[in-house]
């Protein structure tokens, strides 16, 4: 089974949500999925949030005014009509951290394998694995197999997990942004490409080589408390930079020259910086709904 049925199969094909909420530093956003809607904006809600009301944090506390987010998860509920209580909620992206660990070709049991990613985990993270939640995924890779690791502080996650309880909501999935915007292309034929989703806070690279899963990076950019032209500047670099670097890392581990990019700029000026990316990747560049960015983690999410 090819990496794309695989990633439809593990985060597409399964019951639907009554809504996707995203809780992003910057903003709260929802989507109300329906069967048969009939426009998407009618069923989109999204209104930006204060500065510090939400600071993404793997270990600590990352909501400082629940009264604020409360209040928005009721507006988006209260707006849509939201039936049915079986919720997604996407976290901020730097409040859990993604990992992909390669498996040697001997066959690994579930219990092993889960032996395995708490060995790797234990080396990788300050925290305790008491102090952890994370799931995984596995993908072959010919002679090896990889596996994909998303994990978040366990506090971090309850603290989520309960104020959308006390909105009489069940979060029965908790994913981020970029493997949201990652699930847009689970059907295209490339099997060497590359996905990169840039926020106001981050930037998140996922790499597929020979159809299979090959590395995943997360960086922070400026804090969204700092909207400055020059931190602008700071962020354009840093995107420029990181996804230049990811080609040529590609390029120069496995002689194979990634086809296409997959690109999220959900950005002010993002036309100009796309206008730089073009200059520096060969790939043919596809823009992720480019008529509303915002939107492309809620239908990445369903």
């Amino acid at each position: 089974m090819s990496l794309p049925e695989r990633l439809k199969r593990y985060f597409i094909e399964q019951p639907k949500p009554a809504a996707v909420f995203q809780v992003a530093s910057s903003r709260v956003a929802c989507l109300k999925v329906e069967a048969e809607a009939q426009s998407l904006e009618d069923d989109f809600f999204i209104q930006r949030i204060s500065a510090g009301a939400i600071e993404p944090h793997f270990s600590q506390p990352n909501v400082k005014q629940p009264e604020i987010l409360e209040e928005l998860v009721e507006r988006a509920i209260q707006k849509l009509k939201i039936h049915g209580n079986s919720v997604t909620v996407i976290l901020p992206e730097m409040s859990s951290r993604v990992f992909v660990f390669s498996l040697s070709g001997t066959f690994i049991n579930s219990v092993e394998l889960n032996k395995f990613i708490d060995w790797r985990l234990d080396r990788q993270l300050a925290q305790p694995l008491s102090e952890v939640r994370y799931s995984y995924q596995v993908f072959n890779s010919g002679r090896d197999k990889k596996v994909l690791v998303v994990c978040s502080g366990l506090e971090v996650v309850k603290e989520y997990e309960a104020i959308f309880q006390k909105k009489k909501l069940h979060p029965g999935k908790l994913t981020i942004p970029s493997l949201s915007v990652f699930n847009l292309f689970s059907e295209i034929k490339e099997e060497d490409f590359i996905v990169a989703d840039a926020d106001y806070d981050y930037l998140s690279l996922g790499a597929v080589v020979g159809g299979t899963l090959y590395l995943y990076r997360q960086k922070q950019l400026s804090s969204p408390v700092d909207s400055s032209f020059s931190s602008a500047l700071d962020s354009q670099d840093a995107i420029l930079k990181e996804i230049e670097n990811t080609f040529h890392f590609i390029e120069d581990k496995t002689r194979k020259k990634p086809e296409l990019l997959g690109l999220r700029l959900n950005l002010e000026e993002k036309e100009i910086l796309k206008r730089k990316i073009q200059q520096i990747v060969e790939a043919e560049i596809v823009d992720v709904y480019p008529e509303n960015q915002a939107i492309a983690p809620l239908l990445g999410g369903l």
